[in-house]
């Protein structure tokens, strides 16, 4: 079950999700009418199952044909893989930043790294190792580049 934390900043109403999105979900009644420019936070979300991705698609669809301008800021790799899969996903909205797994070389734990998506551009998909978070060693970038960040090549 997702939650949603609203607040207005100027003209953007910033909208953070937070929770699975499953059959459950209604945006309408969740997030309301379109704003004029909306930001939405995925960082808080671990699953979006079909159901749910019909139901962002469709709400998300409307705000664009209403003339919304949308992004969406540190998209959770469950997001990132939308994106990937399904090409209207953000419905034209741009994709500022996504978390991107990472492990480490020597504990195994699991990480992740916030990174904008300009920047990541810009690297040439070439990222950073990341420290441990845990044990301080290297951790490194823990996917396939061509797939996770096929999203950033349309």
């Amino acid at each position: 079950m997702v939650n949603v934390k609203k607040e207005q900043k100027g003209n953007v109403l910033c909208i953070k999700l937070v929770g699975s999105i499953e059959e459950t979900v209604n945006f309408d009644e969740l997030l309301g009418p379109p704003a004029p420019e909306m930001e939405v936070n995925c960082k808080e979300i671990p699953r979006i199952n079909s159901v749910g991705v019909k139901a962002w698609i469709k709400y998300f669809q409307i705000c664009k044909q209403k003339g919304a301008k949308i992004r969406f800021v540190e998209c959770s790799t469950a997001i990132v893989e939308q994106i990937n899969l399904i090409s209207n996903f953000t419905c034209d909205g741009i994709v500022e930043s996504i978390f991107v797994p990472f492990s480490c070389t020597n504990c195994k734990s699991e990480l992740v790294g916030l990174f904008k998506t300009v920047d990541l551009k810009k690297m040439e998909l070439k990222l950073p190792n990341l420290k441990c978070s845990k044990c301080g060693n290297n951790a490194v970038f823990d996917d396939i580049p061509e797939e996770f960040f096929s999203f950033l090549m349309r």
